[in-house]
Formats: structure tokens, sequence, C-alpha cells
């Protein structure tokens, strides 16, 4: 079976391939400085991230991992933060965060001796929630101090943190990020490692400015190297019994492109074997051409890239979104486009001809790994893969 890189969930364990060049960095970084994962969606994020939890559990380094795309308010974020701080820190350590946030909120008051116990943990939770719900900005103050205290190192992981804080009102949202960083200040021995599938840049630009997320260390998460690429093939052709070659490998990466997106490679693989189940055929690069052609491109395979067309009405707003789809539409159908063209594109669909608008679309776009821009004054599509798609389904959008 296709298990080595699940389509649509993290690689872990004995899945979780390559990535060694990232991890290593991501390990050496955190010792100085807090860490920023910048890659699209499905890029392997999140697996590298729990990878990082593993090693450093491994290593007796307390490591926090918390997906927050359901946080809705700050509140609610320093809960699970003070939460999972308890509970990955020694007893020691336990005891004496408790002790503080007994001092500091009458609610939190409760017998030491049930610290370990999960009705505890499921009460402080509440009572914290309950202290936050009102005022948490003063509130937070206190938890800065706590959280400065720890002796650590700590290592604390936030999947999907851009998502929380869309989730927050606006104004919680710009208070938020501002204590983050404060935080992050009055804590040396705690570091953190962020990222998530929307765009941060874009996110914060309008509710704090990219000035509160400066101290983190960006680390972009690219597709893998070739090298690694067709080695997953082969790996996966020998778990299916299927005959390797070069040949039949260089198909599969020719049919994603560069970058060799992990994600688009298992799309493939997993419809070759759809495709070899049902008609019994052996697999060869006529068929995986085929396969890209009907099973990838077709009618069938459009839920694998409908969220790149979704996310658009999402995260931008009604003309930006306009404009995008108008110039994304041009340029999957010309192998780059000038810039002179796409700001035609932008004039006409945006309702004006703002160049610091236009400026801000295109780095929105390029942050979300839609386009890239290595030519000076060219457009083009960041993945083969979804400018092929792109143009079959949204081409004459303008």
């Amino acid at each position: 079976m296709i298990d080595l890189l699940p389509v649509g969930s993290p690689a872990t364990g004995d899945d979780f391939i390559d990535r060694e060049r990232e991890t290593a960095f991501i390990l050496s970084t955190i010792e100085k400085d807090h860490v920023m994962l910048v890659a699209p969606r499905r890029f392997g994020k999140t697996s590298i991230m729990l990878n990082i939890e593993k090693r450093l559990q491994s290593r007796q380094h307390p490591c926090v991992f918390l997906e927050v795309e359901n946080v809705t308010s700050p509140g609610e974020f320093i809960t699970d933060l003070v939460t999972a701080l308890i509970e990955c820190e020694g007893a020691s350590h336990k005891t004496r965060i408790f002790s503080a946030l007994g001092k500091v909120f009458a609610r939190v008051q409760e017998n030491i001796d049930e610290i370990e116990t999960p009705a505890f943990r499921a009460k402080l939770r509440s009572h914290l929630r309950a202290e936050l719900a009102d005022d948490w900005y003063e509130k937070a103050k206190k938890i800065d101090e706590i959280i400065g205290e720890i002796t650590g190192p700590v290592c604390v992981i936030l999947d999907e943190f851009p998502v929380a804080i869309q989730n927050m009102e606006d104004d919680d949202a710009r208070k938020f990020l501002h204590w983050f960083r404060r935080l992050r200040q009055v804590s040396p021995r705690v570091r953190f490692i962020v990222g998530g599938s929307v765009s941060i840049d874009h996110v914060v630009y309008n509710v704090g400015g990219i000035a509160v997320i400066n101290d983190f260390r960006r680390v972009n998460i690219g597709g893998f190297e070739e090298d690694v690429a067709l080695s997953v093939i082969e790996h996966v052709f020998r778990g299916e019994g299927w005959e390797y070659s070069p040949e039949i490998g260089r198909a599969v990466l020719d049919s994603v492109g560069d970058p060799y997106i992990p994600y688009f490679i298992m799309i493939l693989l997993s419809g070759l074997k759809e495709e070899v189940d049902i008609s019994g055929g052996v697999p060869s690069p006529a068929l995986v051409e085929r396969v890209y052609n009907r099973r990838i491109l077709g009618s069938e395979g459009r839920h694998y890239f409908e969220h790149y067309s979704r996310r658009l009405r999402i995260l931008y707003s009604e003309q930006e979104a306009k404009a995008a789809r108008a110039i994304l539409g041009k340029v999957s159908v010309a192998e780059s486009l000038p810039m002179s063209i796409a700001y035609d594109i932008f004039r006409r669909n945006y309702g004006s001809g703002d160049e610091d608008a236009f400026r801000g679309l295109l780095a929105q776009l390029n942050h979300d790994f839609y386009v890239t821009s290595e030519i000076p004054g060219e457009l083009k599509f960041y993945s083969k893969m979804l400018r092929d798609w792109w143009r079959i389904y949204y081409a004459s959008v303008e």
C-alpha cells in the first residue's frame, strides 16, 4: 500500500522521509532564536514539527506541541500554553508554576497533590479560561512573569499559528501579537517554533505589522531535492511490488514539476495505484502521463487543489480575490507574465490603479506560494502541477 507519505496527513515515524537538513538546522537554530516555518499548505511543515518534538523529547528536552487552529481568543491561547507547559515540566517545576498561578488567580487554588490527574488538568483549564475571559491583557502580564521564570530550556511548537490570529477579533489580535512578542523577550529559556498553512505576513500586516514577528528566524520548507524525490518514488514502487526504472521515476517528476512537492508526488502515485488496481495494467511512463491528465487534472482529482482557489475567498478581500484570480488565470496560460501586463489586469479587476495595492497583492500571492518572480519583472506559477490545474479550471476568469 502507498503509506510512505500519507496523502493529506502528517508523515511520522518511518513515513517521515529526508528533511534531515531542515530538521538539523531548526534544532541548531532554536538554541538561540525562535523559528518560523515558511511554506505553503502540505509541504510537510507539520511532519517536520512532529519530528522535532520527537527528537527533543528523546534528548529529555521538554517540548510542547500545540495545534492552535481552533483557538479563537488570546485567553484560549494562553490557557492552552500554560497548561501544556505545566504538563511538560518536571514535578518540582509543575508545583512551582501552579503555585505561582494560584497566587495570581483566585480560582486556581486547588490541592497540589491532584496536579497529575486528568480531572485536575481539566479543571485547571476551565478556571484559567474563566480568569482570562475578561481583561485578558492585564492578567497576561502576570503570566509573563511566571513563564519568564522557567529555568528551561523548553521548546514550544505552535502549528497553524496564523489561523489562530485570524480567528481573533482585530483588536484582540493586535494586542495579542504585541503581548506574544513581549513574552518571547522576557522568557529567555523558552523557544518558539511557529508555522501554518496561511501566510503569517498576510495575517499580521493587517493587525500588527511585520515588526511584531521580526525576531523569528525564517526557515523555508521547499520541495524534495531531486535525488530524494526519486528515492521516495522508487521506495513506493518497491513497496507495491512494481518494477521501477529511472525512466518512470523521471516521468513522475516531470508531471509534478520542480519544486518536487511531497503532497503532489503522493497524489500522482495514489492515482497511479488506483489506475493499476482497476485496470490491472503495469506502471509505465505512458500510464503515468495518462493518470496525470485524467485522474489528477480531470474532474475526479479536482478536490486535491480546490483549497487553493477557495482560500482566495477566505483570506483576501473581495477586490483582491477578483484581481488575484484574473492574474493567476493569465499566468497559467503563459510561460511567464510581464509585470506590466499583470498590473493592467489588476487595474481592470481591482477597480483602481493603486500601485501599493498591486505590490501588496503580488507579495501576498508570493508569500502564499501561488506565484514566483525568479526572473525580475516576470511572474510565473510556483508549481507546474498547480499551474496545469489552474489553467484547466480558471484560465478564463479574466
